[in-house]
């Protein structure tokens, strides 16, 4: 699998509302953060390419939520979102880099 372009991450994305300006900016964003956190291979492998979609999905859809907290009603309260997607977490895991210090 090659890194995902806008096609493919927006074939993943589905029906959505963002312009393909804000997508590629994403897109751009979420590859350099990846490759700041993982061992990139020369053959760029199927989870770290599902895991960049992921990314890209979660941050156009925490666009809205500049401080990526839902307002809950006075039953639940509101709910603080994770700062790491488990799911991305899970695909990038074999491919983290080790900080040491």
């Amino acid at each position: 699998m090659a890194i995902p372009d806008l096609t493919a991450v927006k074939n993943y994305l589905g029906q959505t509302s963002a312009s393909d300006e804000t997508i590629t900016s994403a897109l751009a964003a979420e590859t350099a953060a990846q490759s700041r956190v993982c061992r990139i291979p020369a053959t760029y492998p199927d989870d770290l390419g599902e895991a960049l979609k992921r990314r890209v999905a979660r941050n156009l859809a925490l666009r809205g939520l500049p401080i990526a907290v839902l307002r809950g009603d006075a039953e639940t309260g509101n709910t603080i979102l994770p700062g790491r997607d488990p799911e991305v977490r899970r695909f990038e895991a074999p491919f983290r880099k080790l900080m040491l210090g």
